[in-house]
């Protein structure tokens, strides 16, 4: 489920749509669609810094809580448990995925082994994923529009 804040820009004009949609479709496929996804961008006061949210309730994991996996531009994937009441324990960075665009498949992978045991792979995927220059370029032009 797709959420959309009222004010804010619709997520299909966000340059990193296209990144967002194929991890989604990939984990859709894979029998473990988020309960939640947010793709957004911060301020101009923060530099516009693109990213995207992947969310797993409780009632999606295994116990005792829920998992949330953040994509920013700039360092790539990384993970947080949710406990109860909404607390956050973060993780840090998904070490196995090398890339700030890794394929939606190894993200695919890794998110499957969090939530299904919330251990992470102990593998390496260095792979970037094909559409990822286009989405930089998009990201470029977006802040060409918006910023400048």
């Amino acid at each position: 489920m797709l959420l959309h804040p009222p004010g804010l820009l619709p997520y299909e004009l966000l340059p990193h749509w296209p990144y967002a949609r194929a991890v989604d479709q990939d984990l859709t496929e894979r029998g473990i669609p988020p309960g939640s996804v947010r793709v957004e961008r911060t301020g101009r006061e923060h530099g516009e810094t693109m990213y995207i949210v992947f969310g797993w309730d409780v009632s999606r994991t295994v116990r005792p809580g829920g998992i949330r996996l953040t994509w920013q531009e700039e360092t790539g994937w990384s993970y947080a448990f949710l406990g109860r009441l909404g607390r956050v324990s973060p993780c840090g960075p998904l070490r196995p995925l090398h890339r700030v665009f890794s394929l939606p498949e190894s993200i695919g992978e890794v998110a499957d082994m969090l939530v299904r045991s919330r251990h992470t792979p102990s593998g390496s995927y260095g792979a970037e994923w094909e559409g990822a220059d286009a989405v930089r370029a998009a990201i470029g032009a977006f802040r060409s529009g918006v910023v400048g």
